[in-house]
């Protein structure tokens, strides 16, 4: 788990973006829990794995899944150790569930793990899934997440915050800082780190035109 508790990020954010008078304390710890689940929601992080284990009933095709999580990535068959084949709703929802048998496939709609075909027995499942992290709340509050994420975390909110108060540049900046230092550390885990949302602030090139309703 992280080193630095939630006050001390803080005060590292707040020092970086110049001790602000106007930015109080809960806008701050705000970005870092955005900043947390950015990092938490695009690694592949083990300390997120979890397991939710399910029996089915005859006939039954909806079961409730794990309570809020990132994605569920897996649902296994643990008799006969099949793995399913996960189909997008619209798939799912064209596949004839009338008749029972061993279930090959499965969706996700909302809480819901939908298989098909409806199991024609009792038969254990486990779905495996990412767990979304605790927000960071009280100031002695640490982060799930490997100890040298704590600098990373530290960049990413400074950049959210800079965004927030409406200065693209150096959002810009901090934001470059989070994904550099991140690429020198992911090295044998999966790094999808996009961060839509804040890359929108990159400069479109000259040479470019500018996405439509950009």
């Amino acid at each position: 788990m992280g080193l630095l508790t939630l006050l001390q990020i803080r005060t590292e954010v707040d020092s970086s973006m110049g001790n602000r008078t106007g930015v109080l304390d809960p806008r701050l710890t705000v970005w870092i829990n955005l900043a947390y689940n950015e990092i938490a929601s695009g690694i592949d992080f083990k300390e997120l794995d979890g397991e939710f284990p399910f029996p089915t009933v005859v006939g039954q095709a909806a079961y409730a899944g794990p309570v809020n999580p990132l994605v569920i990535q897996m649902v296994r068959n643990e008799v006969t150790h099949n793995l399913l084949t996960w189909v997008p709703e619209t798939e799912y929802f064209r596949l004839d569930r009338s008749a029972n048998g061993e279930s090959k496939r499965w969706t996700r709609r909302g809480v819901q793990i939908r298989l098909w075909p409806p199991p024609a027995a009792i038969q254990n499942h486990i779905a495996y899934y990412k767990i979304t992290p605790t927000p960071l709340a009280a100031d002695g509050d640490v982060t799930i997440l490997p100890p040298y994420i704590d600098n990373a975390l530290i960049f990413l909110s400074v950049a959210y915050g800079f965004l927030a108060v409406e200065e693209g540049a150096k959002a810009i900046v901090w934001l470059n800082r989070a994904i550099t230092y991140l690429s020198s550390r992911i090295t044998n885990q999966d790094f999808s780190f996009l961060l839509g949302g804040l890359a929108r602030t990159q400069p479109i090139p000259a040479t470019e035109a500018a996405p439509s309703g950009s």
